[in-house]
């Protein structure tokens, strides 16, 4: 709906071209903190990406991350930063895994989208294998590869601001009530949804489209929700009437029936328009008889009834007086320190469903090479939950997990029951972060945890070169390649390449690589594996008690990683390429 909400608010003259700068100096003026909350779940949208994207730019996508892009965005919130804002980044928490949108009846499912997007994965890697990837990436409206950027956007973030999860409400909720409490000056997202709450009698903050942003000149439209609201000669309660028909219920449906049944116009283009005058028609204050006959004309006269008290509570989940900021909940010192991590411990902790998802991990491809991508999850997050509930002393635990078992499987809830180490001590977790900023040496449990937890033995010796000089952070590319040699994904040759890869993008400032006259697939496959063992690799080291010193975001350039795959796929180990990875021998753990 954001499309059909956005098309009526600009085909209406409801945005103005401004520029943050001047925005960010105004406020300071006015003696305020210039806050900025920024929608963290539409990073990778920054200028309108999905919607511009030229197909060079797409070819380059299919290739993976590009650090031009990863330094663009970090320009885009160093300068606002600069100015004097202050920038808080909002992303979803385990509410959204736990229970996602609420879509308030059982038969309006809009369809999983982890399985749709592994389908898009699956025909576009199917496409790539018949056609040149110039015309796979021409004829796709986008290459869904955002996941794999996360590492180094929660490092820019870290840098530049705060993050905070919806740990207790949906993420728009969480953003509105932070931009009430904190007096923001602006919500940077694509979502305008986020225009349609109510509860400020006169609301400071405005809505600046990231899509519409221009890292260049930094300049954005503004959306105001006081004029909006103003124009459509709404109350408060009437506005969230509105939000609940044009964002939580439209696409289902329910409301492809209630449109049906009120004889609205179907064009797109209208139906935002339409919405309002029903509302404002229909609705007065909002009484119990108001959300009956509405009740009745969404529902129909054979569930009203029935529906009538969740879709009152739909309506007031917009009224920014009733969202109650995150707590910290389960306000204990390991909850905190897991916080610090990222959500998935948190989770496992506290007993909260995850889900598993991927970027271009074609199970097909893997299963041929025998690989088991869902039994390789599965080992490592039961013996992960084994370390993180060692202490809780209770046998009959049990976690959950959302994941794809095979090609053929859609995403299901899996029962995960936690593997507890045998022989060997596990400190408890208050211990483990009591030690946070190692000296140069490791206590020996880290070690053994993190050796329980991957099935792997690792050489002390070969380790004290991370520990003790400042090549740490490279620790985490480094056990993800020999992990990946270890499950036979990789053989070490390809490793070598990798390994090459990283350290030439960690030595060199990013840079635009030409692009490669074709697609390697097995460098694909292999990069986007890669890309998804490393995040597992994370997750065990922070459950293993190391912490992010040891970690760093993924600096391996796509296209570069392509163009030396394929340099070196085609001449073999050269003596060349054995001397430059002589060089790199005290990161070569596999």
């Amino acid at each position: 709906m954001t499309q059909v909400i956005s098309s009526y608010l600009r085909s209406n003259g409801f945005s103005k071209t401004v520029s943050i700068e001047q925005r960010i100096h105004e406020s300071k003026r006015d003696g305020k903190t210039p806050t900025i909350i920024i929608d963290l779940m539409y990073y990778d949208q920054l200028e309108g990406y999905l919607t511009r994207t030229g197909t060079r730019e797409k070819m380059g996508d299919l290739c993976g991350i590009s650090r031009m892009r990863v330094q663009k965005l970090e320009r885009f919130v160093a300068k606002m930063k600069e100015w004097g804002a202050e920038l808080i980044f909002i992303t979803n928490g385990p509410y959204f895994d736990t229970s996602g949108q609420i879509i308030p009846d059982e038969d309006d499912l809009k369809g999983s989208s982890k399985d749709w997007r592994y389908n898009l994965q699956c025909a576009i890697i199917d496409y790539l294998g018949n056609e040149h990837y110039s015309r796979v990436a021409e004829d796709a409206r986008f290459i869904p590869i955002e996941r794999i950027w996360t590492e180094s956007v929660v490092k820019i973030v870290r840098k530049y601001g705060k993050i905070l999860w919806a740990w207790d409400n949906t993420r728009h909720q969480e953003i509105v009530k932070n931009a009430s409490v904190n007096d923001a000056l602006a919500i940077i997202s694509k979502n305008f949804a986020v225009l349609l709450y109510s509860g400020l009698a006169f609301p400071r903050y405005k809505l600046w489209s990231l899509v519409n942003c221009s890292v260049e000149s930094m300049t954005t439209d503004e959306f105001d929700p006081l004029v909006i609201r103003r124009t459509l000669q709404l109350s408060a309660k009437q506005m969230r009437l509105l939000a609940a028909l044009a964002d939580r219920y439209y696409a289902t449906q329910t409301f492809c029936n209630f449109v049906d049944r009120m004889q609205f116009d179907k064009n797109s283009r209208t139906v935002f328009r339409t919405l309002a005058m029903y509302v404002k028609k229909t609705a007065g204050n909002l009484q119990e008889l108001d959300y009956l006959k509405i009740a009745r004309d969404l529902f129909g006269e054979q569930k009203y009834i029935e529906k009538f008290d969740e879709f009152k509570s739909v309506c007031e989940s917009y009224d920014i007086n009733k969202i109650t900021l995150s707590t910290e909940q389960n306000n204990d010192s390991v909850s905190m320190q897991l916080k610090k991590q990222d959500s998935f411990n948190y989770d496992i902790y506290h007993g909260m469903k995850f889900t598993v998802s991927i970027t271009f991990i074609d199970y097909r491809y893997w299963l041929q090479r025998d690989v088991d991508f869902y039994e390789i999850c599965m080992s490592l997050y039961r013996r992960i939950c084994g370390v993180i509930l060692q202490h809780k002393k209770d046998p009959t635990l049990m976690r959950y997990v959302n994941i794809k078992r095979s090609h053929q499987d859609e995403y299901a809830t899996v029962e995960l029951e936690p593997e507890y180490p045998e022989g060997l001590y596990v400190p408890s977790l208050e211990f483990i972060f009591s030690l946070e900023g190692f000296s140069r040496i490791v206590p020996e449990f880290n070690i053994r945890m993190l050796e329980f937890i991957t099935g792997m033995e690792l050489d002390r010796h070969a380790l004290e070169f991370f520990w003790k000089t400042d090549q740490r952070s490279l620790l985490q590319d480094s056990v993800t390649l020999r992990y990946m040699v270890k499950l036979n994904m990789m053989d070490t040759f390809e490793a070598d390449i990798f390994l090459l890869g990283i350290h030439r993008c960690v030595r060199e400032p990013p840079e635009a690589h030409e692009l490669p006259k074709h697609l390697h697939l097995r460098a694909f496959h292999l990069y986007f594996m890669y890309i998804k063992m490393r995040t597992l690799v994370k997750h065990s080291f922070y459950s293993a008690g190391l912490d992010d010193t040891f970690m760093d975001e993924c600096y391996l350039d796509g296209i570069l990683f392509q163009t030396m795959f394929q340099q070196w796929d085609s001449s073999g180990e050269t003596e060349k390429f054995r001397e430059e990875v002589t060089l790199l021998e005290r990161f070569r753990l596999y």
